[in-house]
């Protein structure tokens, strides 16, 4: 059995180190902020920190992932999703242009209905690529996408009383 790795699994590692020093250089910046509980609620530091250590144990967990990962197992990775032709460079692009797409949306029709199409439409079509059941994968995008915007409107209007625009007319 070789014990070389798929180009699948290099580009994963890679991208996991690249996050590593990302996240590293974002650490330290948030170092320099006051504490998050210093005043005895969440300062301005406690959001970047929370989404730094979450970074770090997405990294762990990708690297653990790769790294255990059988070689056979890596290349049937790399041959991509049986039900999404083209899911090499198909998943980023639609995933950069979703992105995109929020962010102007979010501007313009405000967080509800930007941040529920974001997710209901990333998380039908991974789920898609996963299963190749367009109807299941259209169901959970929809669940997950009202559930995801359900909780970030209440997370940060309701428990951080911070302003998200919605859909004014």
């Amino acid at each position: 059995m070789s014990t070389s790795a798929s180009p699948r699994s290099t580009r994963q590692i890679l991208f996991a180190l690249l996050l590593l020093a990302g996240n590293t250089v974002y650490a330290s910046q948030v170092l320099q902020m006051s504490r998050p509980f210093a005043t005895g609620e969440p300062g301005p530091s406690f959001l970047p920190a929370l989404l730094c250590v979450f970074v770090y144990v997405a990294v762990l967990c990708i690297l653990g992932t790769e790294l255990r990962k059988p070689a056979a197992a890596a290349l049937a990775a790399a041959e991509g999703s049986e039900h999404v032709p083209q899911v090499g460079w198909l998943g980023p692009v639609l995933a950069i242009a979703l992105t995109a797409s929020f962010v102007i949306g979010f501007l313009y029709v405000g967080y509800l209905p930007a941040a529920f199409a974001y997710t209901a439409l990333i998380a039908g079509y991974f789920n898609y690529e996963e299963s190749g059941h367009f109807r299941r994968a259209a169901l959970i995008g929809v669940v997950t996408g009202l559930c995801v915007t359900l909780f970030g409107w209440l997370f940060f209007v309701q428990l951080f009383d911070l302003y998200l625009p919605l859909w004014e007319i």
